[in-house]
């Protein structure tokens, strides 16, 4: 039998991401079978489960030694999952499939680990910015509508306005002394959430902590 064309391989997935946008609403995102949530009981259950021990500074699966030798701006992270097949196509459908709402059910998970984990509520909740081409383009900033949820769940002061990413500053006029929540979709390197915590700290946060969808997982 001949070999799988590798190309055709890597495309299946994506053809099979972007068909799945087209599911009428009331199906699972993942699995197809009816839900009125976007992940059904069985798939939320074997995804967003207990997926083992991560990393409290920077949500990799621990064991993690590169947060003891240079730990991030901020002091902990959390997040929902791995960033890798098949919920990489929850983030892909959130940017590119037009549905702002599933940012909003992101963040209602986020916050309801962030509770059972029972970590301190922070003061107030931010997310990443998008950068204006790309917000004219979407119509609408992914990290900010999982904050908008997460904030909604447990009753927080959610502020669109606290960073600016064409700058990297951070308003200077509510942050003094508190506990902030920085939201984005995924985190990879960190980078960009060490930048945006370190613009939050200059303005006066008093501590950074993150949430984020999804993480992207060590390479092996």
């Amino acid at each position: 039998m001949p070999a799988a064309d590798p190309a055709a391989r890597d495309a299946a997935p994506t053809l099979a991401a972007r068909l799945a946008w087209l599911l009428p609403r009331g199906l699972c995102q993942l699995c197809a079978l009816p839900s009125g949530e976007p992940l059904c009981p069985a798939c939320l259950a074997q995804y967003f489960g207990d997926d083992g021990p991560r990393c409290p500074r920077c949500a990799l699966h621990a064991p993690c030694g590169a947060c003891a030798l240079a730990p991030p701006r901020f002091v902990r992270a959390l997040t929902l999952g791995d960033y890798a097949p098949p919920l990489d196509r929850l983030v892909e459908r959130l940017k590119f499939g037009a549905q702002p709402q599933l940012g909003h059910w992101l963040g209602t998970q986020l916050a309801r680990r962030w509770a059972a984990a029972r970590l301190p509520l922070p003061h107030g909740v931010v997310a990443v910015p998008l950068a204006a081409g790309r917000l004219r383009e979407r119509g609408y900033n992914q990290a900010w509508e999982i904050a908008r949820g997460f904030a909604a769940t447990l009753r927080l002061r959610a502020d669109a306005a606290a960073l600016a990413r064409c700058r990297a500053t951070a308003a200077q006029s509510t942050l003094p002394g508190a506990r902030l929540l920085l939201v984005d979709d995924v985190m990879t390197s960190g980078c960009t959430l060490d930048a945006a915590a370190a613009a939050l700290l200059r303005a006066g946060a008093a501590e950074v902590v993150v949430a984020v969808a999804l993480r992207t997982p060590r390479p092996d």
